[in-house]
């Protein structure tokens, strides 16, 4: 089936709500020409080969494993695992509560639960959530959120496409993740999403396991331009002088310090490609301010990118981020209790740890026997 065909199975974009200041200007200044949801999306689900994306900066060649995940290094094993049991996937990747929080409102503010609605969508309501494309029945907290929340995250309730099954009863699904249902907790099987939380990032809407579907091949974003964009930000951010850098050549010198304009020449292409609004001026002049905004950034806009792993190591953030209690939502409500299902509670069996020692790996014991110089990392038993 051609993509063209395949379009008709693709859920409408995203649109972000009407900003003075970015809905009437072009890209990067604004987000007039471009779409901010199909420009996230893409990247990731396969609609780009490598060779047709220009933000990839590296990639390996061999990331794909056949429909049964077992071979390459995962993006396709990975899709798998997020597809619905009903759609022929394992069912068992996920979001925290932390992450799916993270993404902000669709104008930009940041999410606040206190004040989120507590009621489902329905026919009555559509005015109340005009920045989306949602069914009936799923939860308000999910409603009038970012472009990039709805690419990346499969929220209880959301459609799966399934566009590449034969069978017309498998596409456009909006399927659930209550407990009882097809998708939800089951005591018979361990093929059910542990926080309740699907994840949708690297899914196409093509992709699906079952009914003679197929799964889109993917380009892994090892790197990626928006990474070099707010490292490079994030790195003047950092500056607390002004420096003369000579070029390679020695023919010229650069003066680098903390200029605002040039951060947000790393921030705003971003932003902006995300249909959200840039940082206010007082953002920009706070060095603290945007170093938690910046954090922030990348939380959202590198999920699933193993970013994430570094990053809270370099920042020294780790302890907190990765110690902390593991949230979701409760996987044991049945739909005949839904509005309980949201409420946040602690996944016992996903809990995490911290040590210091954590900051490293640990080397094997057979690189330590190639080299009797060579020390274990500080932390970890050495067994000779």
């Amino acid at each position: 089936m051609s993509h063209e065909i395949l379009k008709h199975f693709y859920p409408s974009t995203i649109n972000p709500p009407y900003n003075a200041k970015y809905s009437n200007k072009n890209f990067p200044d604004g987000w007039a020409n471009i779409d901010p949801f199909e420009s996230y999306r893409a990247i990731f689900d396969g609609d780009l080969i490598a060779s047709e994306d220009p933000e990839l900066i590296f990639t390996r060649g061999v990331n794909d494993a056949d429909n049964d995940g077992n071979s390459g290094n995962g993006i396709t094993a990975l899709v798998l695992h997020a597809l619905p049991s009903s759609a022929g996937g394992y069912n068992c990747h996920g979001l925290t509560q932390k992450q799916c929080d993270a993404y902000d409102m669709a104008d930009g503010t940041s999410f606040d639960r206190d004040e989120a609605p507590k009621e489902f969508t329905s026919n009555s309501n559509l005015a109340e959530h005009p920045y989306d494309h949602l069914g009936n029945g799923v939860w308000m907290e999910y409603a009038n959120r970012e472009p990039r929340f709805y690419a990346s995250v499969a929220f209880n309730g959301c459609v799966w496409p399934c566009a590449s099954a034969k069978d017309e009863n498998f596409k456009d699904r909006q399927l659930w993740y209550y407990r009882g249902q097809a998708d939800g907790r089951s005591n018979s099987s361990e093929r059910w999403i542990p926080t309740g939380i699907g994840m949708m990032k690297f899914v196409n809407p093509n992709d699906c396991n079952t009914d003679n579907g197929s799964v889109t091949s993917k380009a892994e974003p090892t790197i990626r331009y928006a990474d070099i964009l707010l490292m490079y930000a994030e790195a003047l951010n950092e500056l607390t002088q002004n420096y003369q850098i000579s070029s390679w050549d020695g023919s010229a010198t650069y003066s680098i310090k903390r200029d605002v304009e040039e951060m947000r020449r790393g921030v705003k292409p971003v932003r902006m490609r995300a249909g959200v609004p840039d940082y206010d001026d007082a953002t920009y002049a706070s060095q603290s301010a945007f170093r938690i905004k910046l954090k922030h950034e990348r939380q959202v806009e590198f999920l699933g990118e193993n970013q994430r792993y570094f990053d809270l190591r370099r920042w020294k953030d780790a302890p907190e981020e990765e110690g902390s209690q593991i949230y979701g939502c409760n996987t044991l409500m049945t739909k005949d209790h839904a509005a309980l299902y949201y409420i946040p509670v602690r996944v016992p069996y996903l809990q995490t740890a911290f040590s210091k020692k954590m900051y490293f790996w640990p080397v094997s014991q057979e690189e330590l026997k190639r080299d009797k110089r060579m020390t274990q990392a500080p932390g970890w038993k050495s067994y000779e």
